[in-house]
């Protein structure tokens, strides 16, 4: 059994499109993906992304048996999925989470300094590089709004490393209490960035 200790994943069609996040429950010979979703009876070889706390991220390919619940309505998900990985394409430990460079200005908080503004430079569902004109101590808690999808939510984050940029101030972040729900968020926007730069460079 590739994974070890999975709670959540990221399930993409076949095309490479994000589809749907999942509740993963798994045995030494099964695998199964619940949605909260409307989904619809199907079959399908298609990519997911499994978040293992253990493993780090998985990557496989994998056949979905897609079909209502029959443990609904015990189960809150109407929908679920049998799936078996047919190949691992790949696994991150979560201390090399993939990271996307970014340009995104914002404002944060902190306890100590008050309100800031900041601009992130790369961001992975590890944590997250920030530059500011703000003088920040070491493991300093900041908080920060965004919407990296539809919904804004809001992020924590602790300082572990800081740099000298002429006139302002780098920091390497950690997230803090990151939830599954906004994990997978961070995930699939990462991808989503990653994504259109490698468009970008196929069309130049």
């Amino acid at each position: 059994m590739v994974l070890k200790d999975c709670s959540r994943c990221m399930v993409y069609t076949p095309q490479g499109k994000v589809l749907a996040e999942a509740a993963v429950i798994h045995t030494r010979d099964f695998i199964s993906l619940y949605f909260e979703m409307t989904m619809g009876d199907t079959r399908m070889i298609t990519t997911v992304d499994f978040y293992d706390d253990r493993v780090g991220l998985v990557r496989g390919i994998c056949e979905l048996v897609i079909h209502r619940n029959p443990a609904f309505p015990e189960m809150p998900q109407r929908w679920m999925a049998d799936c078996t990985i047919r190949e691992v394409k790949g696994t991150l430990q979560r201390q090399q989470d993939i990271r996307a460079r970014v340009n995104i200005e914002t404002s944060f908080a902190s306890e100590r300094h008050g309100a800031f503004y900041g601009v992130i430079r790369n961001i992975s569902a590890g944590g997250l590089y920030v530059t500011t004109k703000q003088p920040l101590d070491r493991d300093e808690m900041i908080t920060f709004q965004y919407a990296f999808r539809s919904a804004r939510r809001t992020f924590q984050a602790r300082t572990i490393r800081a740099r000298r940029l002429h006139d302002e101030y780098g920091y390497g972040c950690g997230f803090v209490d990151l939830s599954d729900t906004a994990e997978a968020v961070i995930r699939e926007y990462v991808y989503r960035v990653l994504k259109e730069k490698d468009k970008e460079r196929d069309r130049t």
